[in-house]
């Protein structure tokens, strides 16, 4: 069976700004297309993918980067009672953004790899097996951690 994983909305922004680890990500949707691995996207990534980019950029620019990530063999899970009783339990019990919380419950639920480049996911290690992209600086803008 394929390898899992779980794409953070970071790895995303770091493909589609061409930072550190962008490669990285690359060669993940190329596996993905080749059958060689499963990848999964949470669909918070989808409203931070767009107001993110909205607010750095543009809205054309977000319509964008939304056409190219659904165009990817990524499979996007949506929210059900299981999913947000992993994150409830996750954001209680670790300092992290309600995005975050919904992005490793994910990972968590499918036993998969998350991939990411957040510093505040890496908290999660023995939580959820991680591949961790180089980080964020402490300037660059994050989401919210109510």
């Amino acid at each position: 069976m394929a390898e899992k994983l779980v794409l953070d909305t970071s790895a995303w922004l770091a493909l589609d700004e061409a930072e550190p680890g962008a490669s990285d990500v690359e060669a993940i949707l190329a596996a993905a297309w080749l059958g060689e691995k499963q990848v999964f996207t949470c669909f918070v990534t989808l409203t931070e993918l767009d107001y993110i980019r909205t607010r750095e950029h543009d809205a054309q620019q977000a319509a964008e980067l939304l056409a190219f990530a659904r165009a990817q063999r990524v499979t996007w899970i949506h929210s059900d009672d299981a999913l947000c009783a992993t994150a409830a339990k996750l954001k209680a019990a670790h300092r992290l953004s309600f995005a975050d919380a919904f992005v490793a419950a994910l990972a968590v639920q499918l036993e998969a790899t998350l991939v990411h480049k957040d510093p505040e996911l890496s908290a999660l290690a023995s939580v959820v097996k991680q591949q961790v992209l180089p980080l964020k600086s402490s300037s660059a803008p994050q989401a919210e951690t109510s």
